[in-house]
């Protein structure tokens, strides 16, 4: 079990890295449509979604059935206004909150791993499945960065 736990961090450790090999290239791409965010607004988004996650990791490790809310994530981006945020310090941003994560997973006993809240959407998740969702939506939105670039070049 703890070396599950263990490819989970590391799988989340390697997230800002990513991030930092693509921003030079990512600093001209533009979205297909206004509708359409560019490589800037995802990882604005990726910062707010870190602390979401990590706020529900929190919540599952101090309540008892803690009710996990839905985020907003258009919301969010009208309210930090991810169009005019600068991408360099936004991977900053995002490697600070995602370091925040990590250390707080390091330091979690095997058993905190399976405390469980209720996701308004999911049902029961454990601390593991909210860690294994936060890596399926770095993925999805790397892929979408890599979407964003393909059709810049």
């Amino acid at each position: 079990m703890l070396d599950t736990y263990h490819e989970l961090i590391d799988e989340l450790s390697g997230m800002p890295g990513r991030l930092r090999a693509i921003s030079s290239e990512a600093a001209n791409a533009t979205p297909r449509s206004n509708e359409d965010w560019g490589v800037p607004e995802i990882i604005a988004h990726l910062v707010d979604i870190e602390r979401v996650y990590r706020g529900r990791i929190n919540e599952v490790l101090s309540q008892d059935s803690a009710y996990l809310k839905a985020a907003d994530p258009n919301a969010l981006a009208r309210a930090h206004d991810y169009a005019s945020r600068d991408m360099a310090a936004s991977i900053e941003e995002f490697s600070q909150e995602r370091g925040e994560t990590l250390s707080l997973l390091f330091n979690l006993a095997l058993k905190d791993w399976e405390k469980t809240g209720i996701h308004y959407k999911h049902g029961e998740v454990s601390v593991e499945d909210l860690v294994e969702r936060l890596i399926e939506h770095d993925t999805g939105h790397m892929e979408q960065i890599q979407q964003v670039l393909a059709r810049s070049a």
